[in-house]
């Protein structure tokens, strides 16, 4: 039965959810997405995987006619992930979403789109409460980081690309609907969490993986702040080179 936010507004809404090697936890997060009856399109992007990550999600397709399958033949990240999907839905409002979420319910997803439905706000930061400490802690120290959204998806118009790629894509965003004056909302996620890069990618390789992401971050920051204080440029010459 489609729940009341269905009724009222009928919006057209595409999820969408960058992969990398993410066959161990794409399902659960399919499973609860393909519950969400008012979702238009769930769209998707293998960004290069090596393990069974689309084998997976054809399962879905197959099975909900809103799947979509996109597959980068190499991995570009997080933020041209975002793109791809962007660029091949015409959804005015889009979910964002990453792909090991645990104990994630429908009703996480509806409060996260439902403040931009009812124009309470044009984006929303999905924070972790109540799950793991650890992950709840990172959301509440940097919210700007984190990687579950929901917004208009005019907003991406505005994202530099160049800011975007790799895993700056979060800062980029953030910066992009600050500069552009969008009003964002904390949406806390009750019991949902995610494993470290540390548990699924290994301690050694996941380790290395968290300094390459805060790079990009520092440099998604750089790169996006220096287009409106160029200054930033000449004090921080180096960053843009990470």
């Amino acid at each position: 039965m489609p729940n009341s936010l269905t009724q009222l507004y009928k919006p057209a809404i595409a999820a969408i959810l960058p992969a990398y090697n993410e066959a161990k936890t794409i399902g659960n997060v399919l499973e609860v997405l393909c519950r969400v009856d008012s979702l238009k399109e769930i769209i998707v992007v293998d960004d290069g995987s090596k393990d069974a990550t689309a084998d997976i999600v054809r399962t879905y397709t197959g099975r909900d006619g809103r799947v979509r399958l996109i597959q980068h033949e190499t991995n570009w990240g997080k933020g041209q992930a975002i793109f791809t999907a962007w660029r091949n839905t015409q959804a005015p409002y889009l979910i964002l979403l990453d792909s090991d979420l645990m104990n994630l319910t429908p009703a996480h997803i509806e409060a996260l789109i439902a403040p931009v439905l009812t124009n309470k706000a044009d984006m929303t930061l999905g924070l972790f409460l109540g799950g793991r400490i650890p992950t709840d802690f990172a959301h509440w120290a940097s919210p700007w980081l984190t990687g579950q959204r929901g917004l208009r998806a005019d907003i991406l118009k505005y994202v530099l690309e160049e800011a975007a790629t790799g895993y700056g894509f979060e800062v980029a965003l953030t910066i992009a609907a600050k500069q552009n004056s969008y009003r964002t909302r904390i949406v806390p996620m009750k019991g949902v969490w995610h494993p470290p890069s540390e548990f699924h990618r290994g301690l050694r390789y996941g380790i290395r993986w968290r300094w390459h992401m805060y790079g990009n971050v520092l440099r998604a920051w750089y790169i996006a702040t220096s287009q409106r204080y160029p200054k930033i440029r000449s004090i921080f010459p180096s960053i843009g080179k990470l």
